[in-house]
């Protein structure tokens, strides 16, 4: 009976022994605790994408002009050696430029340095791969000031320019009168006129160090300051 006993007692011992252990509960709460540690950090995230610079950028601020070449820029072609082909032209309305020993090229809304290379393969049989160099002589591009400057009017575009540096081509601003923390931008893009408003008192506190460029025919209105008398 006692030896029959025995393998009954040993079964039961390794029943118990399968039974579900008790940490399964604590995995439960990790996992929770996992859950809330991962609110909190998305929390965080996104109060700092809140106050990150970026979430305050214009949507103009990125319009950087790439001072491709226009109708009516008159530009100056130099080869190193072949200087029989060297001319100075002025870009017709159609955008071209008439160039001895290969007519008319297309050059308007390419580069310089665009342009430079479709000449170089062009010229590759006439002038075996002389260097040649385009530069801008009188440029047709501008952007218009008005409003509280010293010289309003117009302000030859012959390289990037932000909305500050205009205003200084224009004389500066006029202390007095000068609202600096509403500068009007007019634009047209794809035949809408848009408007862009810039705030240049936190930008001359360095509290924006995001620069808004401008493009060819932008107009830059500075604001006059309300006096109530």
């Amino acid at each position: 009976m006692n030896a029959k006993a025995n393998p009954g007692q040993n079964l039961e011992l390794k029943t118990e022994s399968c039974q579900p252990p008790m940490p399964v509960q604590k995995t439960g709460v990790a996992w929770a605790g996992l859950g809330w540690f991962l609110v909190v950090c998305l929390c965080l995230a996104g109060c700092r994408t809140g106050s990150s610079p970026a979430a305050r950028i214009d949507p103009g601020a990125a319009g950087y002009s790439t001072n491709n070449l226009l109708e009516g820029d008159v530009v100056n072609i130099t080869f190193q050696y072949s200087t029989n082909y060297n001319t100075t032209q002025k870009i017709a309305l159609d955008g071209t430029l008439n160039l001895q020993g290969i007519g008319q090229v297309k050059a308007a809304d390419k580069s310089t340095v665009d342009l430079e290379g479709e000449l170089t393969d062009a010229y590759k049989i006439l002038a075996k791969d002389d260097p040649i160099t385009i530069k801008i002589v009188e440029a047709e591009s501008a952007v218009y000031v008005s409003g509280a400057v010293t010289r309003p009017g117009k302000i030859p575009m012959e390289r990037p320019l932000t909305v500050l540096e205009a205003i200084m081509e224009a004389g500066g601003y006029d202390a007095y009168r000068a609202d600096l923390s509403d500068v009007l931008v007019l634009r047209v893009e794809n035949g809408q006129q848009k408007s862009y408003r810039i705030n240049l008192k936190r930008v001359l506190r360095g509290e924006d160090e995001t620069p808004f460029y401008l493009k060819p025919f932008d107009v830059v209105q500075v604001a006059t300051k309300t006096f109530n008398l």
